[in-house]
């Protein structure tokens, strides 16, 4: 009896425990959670932006200084310079205020609007000011910031970096796990309060592109979860090894050095799209206005207040707006043509310069990329079909595509689309899986809904019509 009384003493402290935190549920209207939303705009925004200016600012008078730099040169590389600080420092700031606000995630359920609410409401803010930097850049890296925010990640684990996960003390990631663009979090509102529970993903499991995962699910070891499936499908039979060849993170990758390479080439290329915008800053800094060299903050911010200097600004946003991404597609376009060449159907060539291909468009210009421009042209229109036709697709007249862009899609060559073809938002067209590549086609007065997922070889036939969710098998 001693024994059931300690045991149903310790279940009590433990429940009492878990709902430590179920306070009343505050009003969004409250003072404190009024003071907690205005944060991120009063403080955490302007704070970050004043750092990164005080930090360009005391580079560049610094090169001008101690180097005798010339005032065009210093500013190009104080900008470069405070960008990758910015790049490095910013994301440990994310990690240092996450631990410093929240702590570790606990499961539980949790009133709106109370205090623990707020506390995580802040550190998302804190987080999407911030961003991941330079370690999104590297699967390695991004196990690193993961690991820093508190998730269990194993060895070799490969997580996209276009992946959105959260509530990282909750997530358990097995070794070798293959994680492609979903979304990965234990957080959800059930019944009026905010619920966290954990995610685990047993080792060497695959999450495909746009899986919808409940928290609290624990993906078995092994599983192959598919696009565009579930967590409430995951028995043997709904997750076969096949689903494998559809993850991006298994498409083999080229050789470091042609990475190296192909780095290179993206970063000629974006170096070429802001020449335009140099060139108007070259005008702004070679005016004769004010002094010819700047020694402290206060004469920067006369240099900077000069009247005349408005027209400029006006002209740097207009020209990174407008004229930067056109030269940007324009690159892209001509590295297509000239480095990378069609994309033919067929088993997939294993040799390096065939995955340097294949990897070079999906880091350089992936169809979703394409929105930079079409959102200057018109994202559902004509301008759409003839940026397609120049980078190799076939395409016919009268199309209404979607303002999302076509997510994936890497070998233009073999995407044809027909004449009078409607499409919904995010979808999704794969012309290629791990194995190899298949000709996507959608025939004339064919409606692909929101959110289809096409797999390599599918044909889309004549006034057919695939709904929102629909997912087509590979040929």
């Amino acid at each position: 009896s001693d024994l059931g009384s300690m045991s149903t003493t310790r279940r009590a402290a433990k429940t009492s425990k878990s709902l430590r935190w179920m306070e009343p549920a505050r009003s969004q209207a409250s003072p404190i959670a009024l003071f907690v939303q205005a944060l991120p705009l009063m403080l955490l925004y302007p704070l970050r932006r004043v750092s990164t200016w005080i930090l360009f600012v005391a580079i560049w008078v610094y090169l001008q200084e101690a180097f005798k730099m010339h005032r065009l040169d210093s500013l190009i590389f104080a900008l470069a310079t405070s960008r990758l600080i910015a790049d490095v420092t910013l994301p440990l700031v994310g990690v240092v205020g996450k631990w410093l606000i929240v702590g570790r995630f606990r499961e539980g359920r949790y009133p709106l609007w109370g205090q623990y609410y707020l506390r995580w409401w802040l550190v998302e803010q804190l987080l999407l000011l911030c961003g991941r930097g330079v370690f999104r850049h590297s699967p390695l890296l991004l196990r690193v910031y993961y690991r820093m925010m508190g998730a269990k990640v194993g060895k070799g684990a490969v997580i996209d970096r276009r992946a959105k996960l959260g509530e990282f003390d909750l997530l358990h990631i097995g070794e070798g796990v293959l994680v492609d663009r979903v979304t990965l979090r234990g957080f959800c509102f059930d019944d009026g309060a905010m619920a966290l529970r954990p995610i685990s993903l047993g080792a060497n499991c695959v999450v495909c592109t746009k899986v919808a995962l409940a928290p609290g699910i624990a993906v078995p070891p092994g599983a192959c979860m598919g696009p565009l499936s579930s967590s409430y499908a995951l028995t043997p039979g709904d997750t076969p090894e096949s689903n494998r060849a559809f993850c991006l993170a298994s498409f083999p990758r080229p050789f470091w050095l042609l990475r190296a390479l192909g780095y290179l080439i993206i970063a000629l290329v974006w170096v070429t799209s802001q020449i335009p915008v140099l060139l108007v800053l070259r005008q702004m800094v070679l005016e004769p206005w004010y002094k010819n060299r700047l020694k402290n903050y206060y004469e920067v911010m006369e240099w900077f207040l000069t009247p005349e200097r408005v027209g400029y600004y006006v002209a740097l946003r207009v020209v990174r707006g407008t004229i930067t991404p056109v030269v940007r597609l324009a690159c892209c376009i001509l590295v297509k043509r000239t480095i990378v060449g069609r994309f033919t159907a067929g088993r997939r060539d294993r040799s390096q310069y065939n995955l340097f291909k294949h990897w070079l468009v999906a880091e350089l210009i992936p169809g979703e990329r394409l929105q930079d421009v079409a959102h200057l042209i018109g994202v559902h229109y004509e301008g759409v079909s003839i940026i397609l036709r120049l980078l190799g697709a076939r395409i016919g007249r009268r199309i209404y595509w979607p303002g999302s862009g076509l997510e994936h899609l890497v070998e233009y060559d073999l995407f044809e689309v027909g004449d009078d073809v409607v499409f919904g938002s995010r979808s999704l067209v794969m012309c290629a899986d791990r194995d190899e590549a298949l000709q996507v086609r959608i025939e004339n007065g064919a409606n692909v809904a929101d959110r289809c997922v096409l797999l390599p070889g599918v044909v889309i036939e004549r006034n057919a019509v695939l709904g929102s969710g629909g997912l087509t098998k590979k040929r």
